[in-house]
């Protein structure tokens, strides 16, 4: 999606530490991975069955996504990390039950992409905004100003 790329890499160049952090585990497992994966295997999302490598994908970014929101002092992180557990929840419930509807489990496993892309470019902006109005404010909780990562050595 190219509207997904475009807004990944605005926030690379104009957000912050969690803006970038979100879009460079974006990028890395719904762009690269998972397109790198259709191309090489299974050329679609079956939705006839349980699928263990994009409810691999949606595990793993939604724990990128969590890392994130809990060290990040922005609040819309949180709501990616949220719509992340409602996709990887999808995922479970079509493991556990057999008579959920493929469009059902289409539809919670995909829908939940655009809002986060949505909160994403809302919290860019936000992030823009606040910085203009008010300069340099911390990323990261308990971190510096400007400290480029969660993992930052902290300084009382």
């Amino acid at each position: 999606m190219v509207a997904a790329w475009v807004l990944c890499l605005c926030a690379l160049k104009w957000g912050g530490g969690p803006e970038r952090w979100v879009a460079i585990v974006w990028l890395s497992v719904f762009e690269i991975v998972h397109r790198g994966y259709h191309l090489l295997w299974e050329p679609v999302f079956r939705v006839d069955q349980f699928d263990t490598f994009h409810a691999a994908m949606d595990l793993a970014a939604g724990l990128g996504f969590l890392v994130i929101a809990l060290q990040a002092n922005r609040l819309f992180t949180l709501w990616i990390a949220s719509f992340q557990l409602i996709s990887f929840s999808a995922h479970l419930a079509r493991g556990m039950v057999d008579e959920i509807t493929p469009i059902a489990y289409a539809f919670l496993v995909i829908a939940p992409s655009y809002f986060q892309l949505a909160i994403l470019g809302g919290g860019l902006i936000a992030h823009v905004r606040r910085k203009k109005e008010f300069g340099e404010y911390r990323d990261w909780r308990g971190s510096d100003y400007g400290a480029a990562s969660p993992f930052a050595q902290r300084t009382r």
